[in-house]
């Protein structure tokens, strides 16, 4: 068998695999994702992904008829049937379901639900030596970040302008100067020793690489969070991102302004160390 994805109750080559022209995830992206990522054919914190997207599916109240150990057991079965590809990540997504075109929608639905692997994507190791560089962005998306919705246009535009300016990431700025997160990251700062971060809210999404790096800079650091300004992200000691494939990543050059001599910080580096470490012990999966 080659690649093999799994469709609404279906097992099928992912080639073959397919929805309805009608489904509202493709019609309206009234739907809800999660990527996890694999390590040996091991899904690396598959329960927090799993609660996220069930989180998600009741915000948007969307009807999901499965529970999180209905969703592990799929999603193993997906990695099972595919030996060939066990070092990637696996992709899920949950649509409200298929229905005549109408922008309200009704409870009954039968939910889609899409699960199969990516291919793994390696990440440049230099980057975690050097840092990257990133600009700042006015944020226009809506109102509901902490939902992990396939809505993610406003996200690939500021993305798209980054990379087109000649950065890494796109950092979102609020319109009270408020920095909030990264088109597909979470941001830290560190002061005087201790690490900072935006606290989970309705405009951004709390990563599961993000609860982690947090769990351990609490273990060893001065740790809080709070909002802060573009004004004191510019004036940082250090600066880092945290997601499933940038791990934790230094960020040493923010709108042409250089952050701690543009050299990864000591916190940065032995919060990466850490969560490289963390990652290692299987009784984290």
């Amino acid at each position: 068998m080659g690649n093999i994805a799994y469709v609404s109750g279906e097992f099928i080559e992912l080639d073959d695999a397919k929805v309805s022209i009608q489904d509202r995830g493709f019609q309206f992206g009234d739907s809800i994702y999660e990527v996890i990522k694999l390590y040996d054919g091991k899904l690396f914190k598959a329960d927090e992904h799993f609660s996220r997207l069930l989180n998600s599916a009741e915000m948007i109240r969307l009807n999901l008829e499965y529970n999180l150990e209905d969703l592990k057991k799929i999603a193993l079965e997906v990695v099972d049937k595919n030996t060939d590809n066990q070092s990637g990540s696996l992709y899920i997504q949950v649509t409200r379901g298929i229905a005549p075109r109408n922008h309200s929608f009704d409870f009954d639905l039968k939910s889609t639900v899409i699960m199969y692997l990516l291919p793994p994507q390696p990440f440049p190791s230099e980057l975690w030596e050097s840092g990257v560089n990133a600009v700042t962005l006015p944020d226009t998306r809506w109102s509901y970040c902490n939902i992990k919705t396939t809505n993610l246009l406003p996200n690939i535009l500021a993305n798209q302008a980054a990379k087109e300016e000649g950065a890494f990431e796109g950092v979102f700025i609020s319109d009270d100067n408020i920095v909030i997160e990264g088109t597909s990251s979470n941001i830290f700062i560190v002061k005087d020793g201790r690490v900072i971060t935006h606290p989970i809210n309705k405009k951004l999404l709390s990563g599961i690489t993000r609860e982690i790096v947090l769990e351990l800079a609490e273990e060893n650091f001065d740790v809080e969070e709070k909002i802060f300004t573009l004004e004191e992200l510019y004036n940082a000691d250090e600066v880092f991102i945290t997601s499933t494939t940038k791990e934790v990543l230094a960020v040493v050059e923010i709108d042409d302004k250089v952050i701690n001599q543009a050299k990864v910080g000591k916190i940065t580096k032995e919060l990466h160390n850490l969560y490289r470490e963390y990652k290692q012990d299987l009784n984290n999966f």
